[in-house]
């Protein structure tokens, strides 16, 4: 499920007892990881032609990543987080973690209001609610980064409170509809799809992020730091469902290049044309806009027409990401691509 646009938010405490059979099960992430390691040693010998070393101008990075968040919350749910900072940012016992347990609380009310009320007014709480929720889920990461507290297990309890979100609300509009054994069938495909675009999203703008402003594989990097956690005994719930979903997207997204590593072909496509469109495919991919689908559903009280909506819609964006990434994150730019960028 959707992951937030902020999916580093603060780390979490949730204990869960080491066990031997979990650290063992943790093999086939390991797995998942050989194939692409073996790719450091190749990029080890590509000497000139590696671009680890290339510089990329920062102004480059910032628009690349920014192209990469998704319409609704870069125009007005981001700059809201952002005012909420210097108010809510002066309280000192408020983390990032209570604003995400808060914001869970907000779509639980939104999702009852949806399955258990009447009239035209609760369908407005309720999309009030959803959205206040969204501006909450991007102000969790904002006030994790200003203080310094952003982890790759803060960004699991975060897509776990995305989960419960969207889940939620979709059983709610589920539950109005009626519809028996067919609703619940298109709700799970809606959500399967809606799942796997934001797991695609998530990948792949972190993949870019981590290669373009730090010239390493984060993405790779965070599944050896929770497994090497887990397997010392210090392994906790969300570490586990971290690594479990991690290895999930690099099983399904990873690309390996035909010519080098992954970080040394996106850093060399850095001001490669095509680039910057799969940057900008991956705003629309993004789940997030699914999920604004259904909220204007439950204002509108249309909610078969918006789950069919979000189901199409991330049918669709998953299928053309998919295509686009293994056309550009596979080889090097190519001399026409060269010459355009630089016209």
């Amino acid at each position: 499920m959707p992951p937030s646009a902020d999916a580093a938010a603060a780390s979490s405490h949730v204990e869960s007892p080491h066990r031997d059979d979990d650290a063992s099960s943790l093999d086939a992430g390991a797995d998942a990881l050989d194939s692409t390691e073996r790719l450091d040693d190749v990029s080890a010998h590509q000497g000139p032609r590696s671009a680890h070393g290339v510089h990329v101008p920062s102004s480059v990075v910032d628009a690349i990543i920014e192209s990469t968040t998704d319409p609704p919350n870069r125009f007005y749910r981001y700059p809201a987080a952002r005012a909420l900072l210097p108010i809510l940012g002066r309280i000192p016992w408020l983390t990032p973690n209570h604003v995400t347990y808060t914001h869970i609380a907000f779509g639980l009310a939104a999702a009852a209001l949806v399955a258990f009320t009447e009239g035209p007014g609760w369908l407005v709480l309720a999309f009030v609610l959803c959205e206040v929720r969204m501006i909450l889920d991007c102000f969790d990461g904002v006030l994790a980064r200003a203080r310094g507290t952003s982890s790759p297990f803060g960004r699991a309890l975060d897509e776990i409170a995305d989960t419960i979100a969207v889940i939620t609300l979709s059983c709610a509009m589920t539950y109005r509809l009626s519809l028996g054994a067919r609703g619940v069938v298109l709700t799970c495909a809606m959500l399967a799809f809606g799942g796997l675009s934001a797991n695609a999203w998530d990948f792949y703008k972190r993949k870019l992020t981590f290669a373009l402003r730090e010239g390493k594989d984060g993405v790779l990097d965070e599944i050896r730091h929770k497994k090497a956690l887990i397997e010392s005994g210090k392994g906790t719930f969300l570490g586990y469902w971290g690594v479990y979903f991690d290895c999930f997207q690099v099983l399904l997204y990873e690309v390996r290049p035909k010519n080098g590593d992954a970080v040394a072909v996106i850093r060399a496509r850095a001001n490669d044309p095509h680039l910057r469109r799969f940057a900008s495919l991956l705003s629309f991919l993004s789940f997030d806009n699914g999920v604004g689908i259904l909220h204007v559903g439950a204002l509108t009280g249309l909610f078969l027409e918006s789950q069919l909506f979000a189901l199409g819609y991330a049918v669709f964006m998953w299928i053309s990401t998919m295509i686009l990434s293994r056309l550009v994150l596979r080889t090097y730019p190519s001399p026409a691509s060269t010459s355009e960028r630089t016209a």
